[in-house]
C-alpha cells in the first residue's frame, strides 16, 4: 500500500487516469454482468452507476491522500471565488435551451407544457447534480486540468481533458443509457465545447469549481428538461445545441484572449 501511495504520489496523472478509467470500465463490466445494474434506476444498478460516475474524483481524492492535500485541495476547490463575469458562462445551457424551446414555438411545434411541474424540479437538480457534476468535476477539472495546463496552456489543456472525458463516456453506446440516445460524435463534440467553457471560468476561479459544477449541472437539466417537454429528441436537441456552442465558444475564446492580452477586468 505504501508503495502504491508512493507511485501515485510521483505520477498524479497517469495515476489518476490509470485509476479513473480501471474503476469506470470494472463498474461497465458490472453493469453488463449483474441482472439490474444495467440501469442507475435499480437498487441493484444504482450503487455501480454511483461508483463508475464518481471514478474520476474517487482517482482525485486518493492522489490527494498520498500527497496529504485532501484539505488545503478540497478548501479551494469549494471556495467562493471572487465575482468575474465568466461565472455568468455558467447560465449559457438554460439560455440556450430556452432559446431552442422558443424556436419550436415559433414554428407552431407541439411542446408539451402540461408534463413539466414545479415538483420536478428540485429531484430532477438533485439527480443530475448526484449522477454528473458532483462526483466528476474535483476530477476533471480540479485535479487534472491544472497541471496540463501549467505544462501546455489553457486551450491545449481544455481540448485535452475533454477527448478525455468523451472517451470515459463512451462505454455508455453500449448499454440503453441516456446518452445513447445521443449521436456519439455529437455528444463528443458538445463535451469538448463544454470543456473549453468550464477551463475559461476555471481561468478566472482562483481554483475553485463551483461555477464549473454549475455549468455541469445547467447543461444535464436542460437536457432533462427538454426531454420532459417533449419539444426534442435528445439527439437532435444536442446536434441543434452545436450550431449555437460552436460560434459562441469561439466568440468567447476571442473575449478570453483579448482581455488576458489587454489585461482589462472581465
Amino acid at each position: 500500500m505504501e508503495r502504491m501511495h508512493l507511485l501515485l504520489a510521483e505520477n498524479p496523472i497517469s495515476g489518476f487516469l490509470t485509476l479513473t478509467f480501471t474503476i469506470s470500465l470494472v463498474s461497465f463490466v458490472l453493469m453488463l454482468s449483474i441482472s439490474g445494474a444495467h440501469t442507475p434506476e435499480s437498487s441493484t444498478g444504482l450503487p455501480v452507476w454511483i461508483i463508475a460516475i464518481w471514478s474520476p474524483n474517487i482517482a482525485a481524492i486518493s492522489i490527494w491522500m498520498a500527497k496529504k492535500e485532501v484539505i488545503s485541495k478540497f478548501q479551494t476547490a469549494f471556495s467562493w471565488p471572487a465575482f468575474s463575469w465568466w461565472i455568468l458562462v455558467a447560465l449559457i445551457p438554460l439560455v440556450v435551451a430556452g432559446f431552442l424551446v422558443l424556436l419550436e414555438i415559433q414554428k407552431g411545434n407541439v411542446v408539451e407544457w402540461s408534463n413539466f411541474k414545479v415538483s420536478y424540479l428540485l429531484p430532477l437538480i438533485f439527480i443530475n447534480l448526484l449522477m454528473g457534476p458532483l462526483g466528476e468535476e474535483l476530477g476533471w477539472r480540479a485535479f487534472l486540468y491544472p497541471p496540463i495546463k501549467d505544462k501546455y496552456g489553457w486551450m491545449a489543456s481544455a481540448l485535452i481533458v475533454g477527448v478525455i472525458w468523451s472517451l470515459w463516456h463512451a462505454p455508455l453506446w453500449l448499454l440503453d443509457s441516456p446518452q445513447s440516445k445521443i449521436p456519439f460524435w455529437a455528444f463528443s463534440t458538445s463535451v469538448v465545447l463544454l470543456s473549453i467553457l468550464m477551463s475559461m471560468i476555471y481561468n478566472h476561479s482562483q481554483g475553485s469549481i463551483m461555477a464549473i459544477i454549475l455549468l455541469h449541472l445547467t447543461f444535464n437539466v436542460s437536457l432533462g428538461v427538454i426531454d420532459i417537454l417533449g419539444s426534442h429528441q435528445p439527439g437532435e436537441f444536442v446536434i441543434k445545441c452545436l450550431y449555437i456552442y460552436a460560434p459562441l465558444v469561439l466568440v468567447l475564446v476571442g473575449v478570453h484572449e483579448l482581455t488576458k492580452k489587454y489585461k482589462c477586468i472581465f
